[in-house]
This record gives structure tokens, C-alpha cells and sequence, in this order.
């Protein structure tokens, strides 16, 4: 992508992040891309880049990538439907098809894992370890953190009680704090770990693999004519196939796009309490 091309879209997602202001895609011809905000504002504009391409030929319209401040934001705007497709992590995509009427279209493969670290450095032998000390994650409603505190849950160990969680912008950010001895363990996954340079990944130790999650979730606005629907889902499956679909799946840390049904929405149900408590 042209330099000016990749700073008009970052700005425009760095200002989505601030004003989360509602896009009202229904009434505009550009096709709005909501990003969950995993990445800086250029780092997600990179890494979206073949797909907005992609989507931009396909559709025959502009397409634009947003996101929002953090991860509540982007749900909020989410179900407030100011994208016309959402990449959305599990839990928020059921919340947006039960609540607000979104429509699943496919799927990330493989699930997501979450995976808790510790450094070679500073070994973590128990979990009991984490006592008095802080647990580095990317943010408290990702569904891969919300699973690896309830397993802590399960061994004894409160959030924020027994130890501290400290949220970063970043997985490269909360594996940073681990080596330079900030934080005792981080939450991370698979796929986050690709975003950690080497030389600091070399360094992380998994102390526990806790669950496989799946992973994200791409979602229609609830307004969205079904021909519209049905053109959009074919055109996201056929994306692996081509030369820059096969690039942007093996950076990002996954095989695949694939069908997604009801059965396999129902699998993230087990988590809907606990993110509507914590969206409150």
C-alpha cells in the first residue's frame, strides 16, 4: 500500500478509536470494516489492508477499516451498527446476533487458545506464584482473559484481590512487561504470540494451555438485505483461495475462513453472563 494511503487510513481509524462517532454506513456508499482493536491504528491498517482490497473489488464500492478506543467501544459501536461488517471476538459477536440482531457470516480457523506465560527469567513453579503480583493482559473483556480468570477463579486465585490484572494496548506490550519483570505472567494466544518479536517470544514459557475458544467471528449489520448478506459470505470464503487471502491468514495466525451456524454460536454461551456483567 502507498505511504498516503496507509496514514488516510490510519487516521481514520485512530479517529474512530477517539470519537467512536456512528459511520451510518446504511446511508453512505462506502463499506464500513469494524476491526476489534487488537493492534495500533496502523498496525490494524497493514494488517487489514489485503482484505479491504479484496472487499473493495468484490463489492464494487469503497471500503474503509475502522475500530474504536478499546474493546467496550468497539462492541458499543458494534451494536449500535456503525459497521457494515464486524470481526468480532466470539462472546461479542452472540451478544450482537442475541441483542441487536447481527447476522454471522463466517469464521476464523483455528479456534483461539489462551495461554498463560511466565518468563524463563523469572519462573512461575505454582499458581499460587501470582500472589502479591500482576497478571499482564490485553484487555479484561477479551474472552480468552476472561477464561484464563476464571480458571485462576477455579484454583484459588481472585482477580484484583490476590493479584493485580494490568491491562496493555498490545500482546507485544504485555509480553514487554513480563521479561522486563513488571508483571509475573501474561494471557496471551496463538495468534498474539505472532505479534511478539522473537527475540522477546523466546523468552515467554506456557505454563497452562486453558481453552480453546472460537475465534473471531465476521458479522453483518442487522439491516442488511440477505442478497447482500449471501454476496458478502461468498466472497469472504472465497478470499483463502486468492494470492493475497493465503497472506494476510498466514500473518495473521490462521488457516482459514469457514461457514458458521447456530450450533457453533451456541458454544460461546457459557460466557454471556460474564461479559454482560463485565460490559456494565
Amino acid at each position: 500500500m502507498k505511504p498516503i494511503r496507509l496514514l488516510l487510513v490510519g487516521i481514520v481509524l485512530f479517529a474512530g478509536m477517539i470519537t467512536a462517532v456512528k459511520a451510518a454506513p446504511s446511508a453512505s456508499s462506502t463499506f464500513i470494516v469494524g476491526v476489534l482493536p487488537i493492534h495500533s491504528a496502523r498496525v490494524l491498517a497493514e494488517r487489514y489492508e489485503p482484505l479491504r482490497t479484496y472487499l473493495e473489488n468484490h463489492l464494487k464500492q469503497p471500503v474503509r477499516i475502522e475500530s474504536a478506543f478499546d474493546f467496550r467501544g468497539f462492541h458499543l459501536r458494534s451494536v449500535r451498527g456503525d459497521f457494515d461488517l464486524s470481526i468480532t471476538p466470539a462472546h461479542f459477536a452472540r451478544l450482537l446476533q442475541t441483542e441487536a440482531g447481527g447476522q454471522p457470516l463466517v469464521q476464523f480457523s483455528p479456534d483461539h487458545d489462551s495461554l498463560l506465560l511466565y518468563s524463563a527469567g523469572q519462573p512461575l513453579n505454582s499458581f499460587a506464584d501470582l500472589k502479591g503480583k500482576k497478571l499482564a493482559v490485553i484487555d479484561q473483556l477479551a474472552i480468552t482473559v476472561m477464561a484464563a480468570l476464571h480458571f485462576l477463579h477455579t484454583q484459588g486465585l481472585e482477580a484484583n484481590l490476590d493479584y493485580t490484572v494490568v491491562q496493555h494496548r498490545t500482546h507485544a506490550s504485555a509480553a514487554y512487561s513480563l521479561i522486563n519483570g513488571m508483571s509475573a505472567a501474561i494471557i496471551s494466544t496463538s495468534q498474539g504470540m505472532r505479534q511478539i518479536p522473537e527475540e522477546v517470544r523466546r523468552q515467554l514459557i506456557v505454563k497452562k494451555h486453558i481453552a480453546n475458544i472460537p475465534a473471531f467471528i465476521l458479522m453483518a449489520r442487522a439491516d442488511m438485505p440477505k442478497s447482500q448478506v449471501e454476496q458478502l459470505k461468498r466472497a469472504l470464503l472465497a478470499f483463502p483461495n486468492e494470492a493475497a487471502g493465503i497472506d494476510f491468514l498466514a500473518k495473521t495466525g490462521y488457516k482459514n475462513l469457514i461457514p458458521i451456524n447456530e450450533a457453533a454460536m451456541k458454544r460461546i454461551d457459557p460466557y454471556l453472563d460474564a461479559t454482560i456483567k463485565a460490559l456494565k
